[in-house]
């Protein structure tokens, strides 16, 4: 019989570009745009700026380009590099199991397709597969939360969301390099046995944050670059590394394995489709309270200055001590800050980079708002598993309750502005393209060259069919007030 892994890598080997869906293609090119918008949108931040003189430190060929500089270095490298920084302000992408691996998906495979010379083509099949082996093999993992008769009785000790990054960077890489069955088989094996451990326990009691976050982003789309060069070079892996036991699932903390979610419907079920986008840089769980303020706000027409108190309603995921730190210090920290994100709602702050700016973070007056702040569990939420459809997180109660004009306004939301489950929340074309134009801001592109810059973008992601040679589109993403492309316009 055919072994699971043996069955994915056929999958990921033998499938067609010209068999994907146009649904998939077009929301290939959707979240190409977001990720690539979000990684230039970082490069001026601190987490940024690391990133990149790493990468500098680490050199090497001229392959593959670093987004927001135009710098050249090797594949490896630039999927570390990119991969990172499409992570830093936390507006990427997230999967409705609560994982983020757009990121490892997209720069493994634009980082292969550069050196390789790939087409257009061969990079939208690459990240709609390899997001689909990510989704999948996190999905079969299970959730953190631990679930007996329909109820949730507690969270798991051992879980991360590494597993989902580096699985799906190792599928986006394999493909777009071209690797057949076997070989992908071999750099599964490899990518699996060297995925980062599961440090989500540590991060969920963390106060004072990790830059690093719940996992490296650009460390595990690495690890997918890495394990397609290796098994291409012809070194070996573990063959069977998703099958019998031990397997993969046991390492990172699974009691068992969804085989129905891992395999089931492949070719046919697109995960790409369940992928949520965000309209403001924060964790995905403070987006559902936030959602319901901006609504609120606007409704009423309330004014900051009017606003004496706000009580956050967030779900039991979005109540450990990050999410309650009032007065956050770095980016990092006030990502996860309910009480930052409500005052960036409040301020009417331009959702992006600036939200993180050291004269916002420093505010007197944002720190005053943010001192007004507090949160509260959802009493809908506490039992999250009545919530979940299919495994996933598609509905999730959360609200406010604003204190101003001498009246309590109150407001909840079930499902976050960027959710594709429902036309009201779903994240238009028009949105997402407004959001890449707000994040080449933060990429240090001069209010004068944003716009030309960003059409230029979009057009070339619109058309991607049309590209022979990633290459070409590797140098379009040279933005930034150093980059080659600024010095020329």
């Amino acid at each position: 019989m055919v072994g699971t892994t043996e069955r994915l890598a056929g999958f990921v080997a033998d499938f067609r570009y010209e068999g994907l869906p146009p649904a998939v293609v077009r929301e290939a090119k959707r979240l190409l745009l977001d990720t690539v918008g979000c990684a230039i949108g970082a490069t001026e931040t601190e987490s940024g700026r690391i990133a990149l003189e790493y990468a500098r430190e680490l050199g090497g060929n001229s392959d593959a380009t670093v987004v927001g500089t135009g710098e050249q270095t090797s594949a490896t490298v630039a999927a570390y590099a990119n991969g990172r920084l499409a992570n830093v302000l936390d507006a990427d992408d997230t999967f409705p199991t609560g994982s983020h691996f757009g990121c490892s998906t997209v720069f493994s495979a634009l980082a292969l397709g550069e050196r390789q010379h790939r087409s257009g083509r061969d990079l939208l099949a690459a990240i709609a597969i390899g997001f689909d082996v990510g989704a999948r093999v996190g999905s079969a993992i299970g959730l953190p939360i631990l679930i007996e008769d329909g109820k949730v009785v507690g969270y798991r000790s051992l879980y991360g969301v590494a597993t989902t990054m580096t699985w799906a960077a190792a599928g986006a890489a394999a493909r777009i390099a071209g690797l057949d069955g076997a070989t992908v088989t071999e750099a599964f094996g490899i990518a699996g046995a060297n995925t980062p451990i599961p440090a989500h326990a540590k991060w969920a009691a963390s106060v004072r944050l990790p830059m690093q976050k719940y996992a490296d982003a650009g460390w595990c789309a690495q690890i997918g670059v890495s394990a397609a060069l290796l098994a291409g070079l012809g070194s070996t892996g573990y063959a069977d590394i998703l099958d019998g036991d031990p397997s993969l699932f046991r390492f990172v903390g699974g009691d068992s394995c969804d085989f129905d979610q891992l395999t089931g419907g492949l070719g046919e079920t697109w995960q790409l489709l369940q992928t949520t986008y965000k309209p403001w840089p924060s964790c995905r769980w403070t987006h559902y309270p936030l959602t319901a303020f901006i609504e609120l706000k606007r409704e009423h027409g309330l004014r900051v200055e009017e606003i004496d108190r706000v009580v956050v309603r967030a779900n039991p995921m979005a109540q450990s001590a990050r999410f309650h730190n009032a007065q956050p210090a770095r980016e990092i920290d006030a990502e996860f800050s309910h009480a930052h994100v409500m005052a960036m709602g409040a301020f009417d702050v331009p959702a992006g980079p600036r939200w993180y700016s050291p004269e916002v973070l420093s505010s007197p007056e944002i720190a005053a708002f943010r001192q007004r702040v507090t949160v509260e569990l959802e009493p809908s939420a506490v039992n999250l598993a009545q919530w979940m459809e299919g495994g996933q997180f598609r509905r999730i109660p959360g609200g406010v309750d604003v204190h101003a004009r001498g009246e309590i306004f109150s407001a909840a939301a079930e499902m976050a502005w960027g959710d594709p489950w429902s036309e009201k929340t779903i994240f238009s074309d028009e949105a997402l393209r407004e959001k890449f134009t707000r994040m080449l801001a933060g990429g240090g592109v001069a209010p004068a060259q944003r716009g030309r810059q960003a059409d230029e973008i979009i057009a070339a992601v619109d058309h991607l069919e049309e590209i022979d040679d990633l290459a070409e589109f590797g140098r379009l993403l040279a933005t930034g007030a150093g980059s080659p492309l600024a010095a020329t316009a």
